[in-house]
């Protein structure tokens, strides 16, 4: 399927944007992000009318999007727009002067259609059935409560990281006076609203550069595992103490605070007060981090295939927008799952193994993604496999579950596996390493089962016989490279499950 290019262009209070997408079935992948922080709301006067000096930022960021467009040869284009110029007194007259010059036509969206799309990359993308979401721009911040995966309430708060700023902090270091006014502000705020008295689950997703950026801060102070910061947990103690140690400083002192971006870093102390008021208001466990947001809302919605009505259904999908991303083979993919199927079923009915429900789902989940990485070396797939993985978007999983896939699906021997688990020490007890280590045998073997790429073994059984197991493989057609990879390979889940694995091939005639 040939993909298709499609551009968003996000006129925000703080930042405009220009985000290219390849679009393949339902999947969405960002290749190109053009990003001006031009502040757009600071050239609101008290009429609220924007100044020229803001509009001709505006085109001029417009007029370069433009050739960035041109460049790439895409022609499909959303532009909308956001807070600042959703209260500007002159919008009509900003929308058609930038009409006029530069041939877009921007979607003036509501606070309510803002936070429905930030809804959607969160419940497409995460695996939270219940929750808050929240997106902090720059003036405004749109508040969620979704339950089952619906949207029950939404609000778009008169407030964002830029108007906060101006309304209370003075000078180039926020004084603890001001700091408990904006507190203030915020909870009462807040309180007028009885559906914002507990998050569901514990739950806050956290849309927007502001979460991105502490999360890049506060996994630079943990030398957290390069995961990423999508489906990122960030604790209400997190908060707290990021709290304590960045309200003090000053804007200069914020150049020296790693991972802080320093076109953000007068602007993340309101951000930070916001999460956290909202985060002990409503009794929340801290924020869990979602790089996907208004744009990606946008896009998803775009897309009218794949279904989204469970956590399972977003990591299906999560799991199918990698391999159309990377090219995998979609037979070879059938096929590893198939085989993983049958030979859990085959062990776990001859007692060799216990699988739970959660096992046997991320297990399906690796067996799909085995040695992704081989399209860009057969040589050293098992290590491109594990850095490609762990270095991607994993649309629905935890930071866990992402880790103990990377893992599994990389899997070459025992030595292998230790070097990799180094880079999350204290992340799995004993005993799931040694089930990461009994499955990634259990999927080599069943990658073996199809070295020729030819799907030719249409099943397999499992029997115990004395103090070994027989796999009986049933092929249709011929198992030369099968036979010869699976003798090679099988010796690791012996190892693995302590015992000898005796292969028989029987070849099935083809009517």
């Amino acid at each position: 399927m040939e993909q298709s290019k499609t551009a968003i262009i996000d006129i925000g209070s703080n930042t405009v944007r220009l985000v290219l997408y390849k679009e393949l079935g339902s999947a969405i992948e960002e290749f190109r992000n053009v990003k001006a922080p031009l502040r757009l709301r600071r050239f609101l006067d008290a009429e609220s009318k924007m100044s020229e000096e803001g509009i001709g930022l505006l085109l001029e960021a417009l007029h370069n999007f433009k050739e960035v467009l041109d460049y790439y040869d895409v022609t499909e284009v959303e532009c909308t727009a956001t807070a600042a110029v959703r209260q500007a007194a002159n919008r009509d007259a900003i929308i058609e002067k930038v009409k006029k010059e530069t041939g877009f036509y921007i979607r003036l969206l509501s606070g309510e259609e803002e936070a429905s799309y930030g809804l959607t990359a969160v419940l497409k993308t995460m695996p939270a059935d219940n929750g808050l979401t929240i997106d902090i721009g720059g003036g405004s911040t749109e508040i969620t409560l979704f339950e089952n995966r619906k949207l029950k309430h939404s609000f778009s708060f008169p407030f964002g990281v830029v108007s906060l700023k101006e309304q209370f902090i003075a000078e180039d270091r926020m004084k603890p006076k001001e700091q408990k006014k904006m507190a203030e502000y915020i909870q009462s705020e807040l309180k007028k609203f009885d559906w914002l008295e507990k998050a569901p689950d514990g739950v806050i997703a956290a849309i927007g550069g502001s979460a991105r950026n502490l999360a890049n801060v506060q996994q630079l102070k943990e030398s957290y595992p390069p995961l990423g910061v999508h489906g990122y947990e960030l604790t209400v103690e997190a908060l707290d103490q990021l709290r304590t140690e960045l309200s003090p400083l000053s804007y200069s002192e914020f150049e020296k605070v790693d991972g802080l971006s320093n076109e953000r870093a007068d602007l993340i102390l309101p951000a930070i007060e916001v999460f956290y008021q909202l985060a002990i208001h409503t009794k929340a466990n801290g924020l869990l981090v979602s790089s996907r947001g208004l744009r990606d809302g946008i896009m998803l919605e775009r897309t009218k295939e794949g279904v989204y009505e469970t956590a399972a259904d977003v990591k299906r999908n999560g799991i199918k927008r990698l391999l159309k991303i990377y090219g995998h083979d979609t037979k070879h993919h059938y096929q590893m799952m198939k085989l993983t199927k049958n030979m859990l079923r085959g062990f776990e009915q001859e007692g060799i193994i216990e699988v739970t429900d959660k096992e046997r789902f991320i297990i399906e989940q690796a067996a799909a993604l085995f040695y992704l990485g081989e399209y860009i070396s057969s040589n050293s797939k098992s290590r491109h496999t594990f850095y490609l993985l762990i270095n991607s978007l994993f649309d629905g999983f935890t930071h866990w579950e992402k880790a103990y896939i990377s893992l599994t699906a990389s899997f070459t021997n025992n030595s292998t596996l230790k070097q990799y688990l180094e880079e999350f020490n204290g992340w799995f007890s004993k005993e799931e390493i040694q089930k990461m280590r009994e499955y990634g045998a259990l999927l080599k073997l069943c990658f073996s089962l199809n070295s020729s790429k030819r799907s030719i073994v249409s099943d397999l059984n499992v029997k115990r016989e004395n103090n070994y197991l027989v796999i009986t493989v049933y092929c249709e057609g011929s198992e030369l490279a099968e036979r010869y990879q699976s003798d090679k390979q099988k010796r690791h889940l012996e190892k693995a499950l302590q015992k000898t694995i005796k292969m028989e091939f029987k070849r099935i005639e083809i009517s």
